[in-house]
């Protein structure tokens, strides 16, 4: 009995042990480090097309293909969750083992910041959802699945002295039925949180053709934006399936000009047509009985922006916010500044 208490003593100093937790912390940080070179030199955008996907969807579907150069990705998730549970064990120690009064709040508030973190991660990661929408200056695009539009005001670039671009300053409302619940900037490191929606800085830029007005029979004149679809009546509704710029070529087909695509309001294909005034190029075309006709071209500028549904957002802002608290109060004891908080040999989990 003796020697079973002494064992289980022996692993609850282990587990609580700061050691631990910094021997899991640098593996984690040299697993990440020689996955992220390896990851470079076999797919440059491999960090690009992970973001696109929830990491656990990521996990589950895409992972599995790209074995065994995705070993060092779970190896990362099996130290996080093990440095995560060192936390808390750390955190629950403390609740057991300290002496009333505030000595070690700064410990404790820096293992549940991180907690808290860590928390916000998992649920962004089995719940929340990604998508990439093209946002024209000065119109209003739907994001498929969120119930939300989004409306560019207005993109300016930030450039060095020698011209060179730095940052993006997008100013973007969001929308729900019509009605406007925000408004802000988004730039780098500052994205524009609305409930559990986030909407980041643009992954590409420009000016040219986001859309067109068509001539439709029956219908008069259709005005087409890339992300929103249009009304031609009898249940059917036209869309952009595609843009080329000017002087683009796509095999035979020569830009500028738009894939229009007719569908029923089940979203079934009912077919479509590339339409531009190039020569050479058909400004009109018959789809399902309509005739349309390409009247002209729509030039804004445009950026192409991640939207992401994340439920752990605000668990991700409470943890870093009393990670920063509990950082600055275990450096106010360890300057002796604040009475009663935990001295440098006071500090650790045990």
């Amino acid at each position: 009995m003796v020697s079973a208490e002494k064992s289980l003593s022996l692993i609850w100093r282990v587990a609580t042990s700061p050691v631990t937790f910094v021997v899991l912390t640098i593996l984690w940080c040299l697993d990440l480090g020689a996955g992220s070179i390896v990851a470079y030199f076999n797919d440059p955008q491999f960090w690009i097309k992970m973001d696109s996907y929830p990491f656990n969807l990521w996990l589950e579907q895409v992972a599995p293909g790209t074995f065994p150069l995705s070993l060092w990705i779970y190896i990362l998730v099996g130290l996080s969750y093990l440095m995560i549970i060192s936390l808390l064990l750390c955190t629950i120690n403390w609740f057991l083992r300290r002496r009333k009064g505030l000595k070690g709040l700064g410990e404790f508030l820096v293992h549940l910041g991180f907690l808290l973190i860590f928390a916000g991660f998992v649920l962004g990661s089995a719940l929340g959802s990604r998508q990439q929408v093209r946002l024209p200056q000065g119109e209003s695009v739907t994001v498929p699945g969120m119930g939300i539009s989004l409306k560019l005001e207005d993109l300016a670039v930030v450039r060095s002295p020698e011209g060179r671009p730095l940052d993006t300053i997008s100013s973007i409302q969001v929308f729900v039925d019509g009605v406007e619940v925000s408004t802000g900037k988004v730039r780098t490191n500052h994205p524009l949180i609305w409930g559990r929606t986030v909407i980041y800085p643009p992954e590409d830029y420009g000016a040219g053709i986001v859309g067109g007005v068509l001539g439709a029979s029956g219908a008069g004149a259709v005005r087409l934006v890339i992300g929103q679809t249009a009304s031609l009546g009898n249940n059917r509704v036209l869309e952009i399936g595609g843009i080329l710029q000017r002087g683009e070529r796509r095999g035979n087909v020569l830009g500028p000009g738009l894939l229009i695509v007719m569908k029923d309001l089940s979203g079934r294909v009912m077919g479509s047509a590339y339409l531009s005034p190039a020569p050479g190029m058909n400004d009109r075309a018959d789809i399902a009985g309509s005739r349309l006709t390409l009247g002209q071209l729509t030039e804004s500028t445009h950026g192409l922006f991640r939207v992401h549904r994340d439920p752990g957002v605000w668990f991700v802002i409470a943890g870093s916010v009393i990670l920063f608290l509990g950082t600055l109060w275990a450096l106010a004891g360890y300057l002796g500044i604040v009475p009663g908080a935990a001295r440098p040999q006071e500090q650790g989990c045990e």
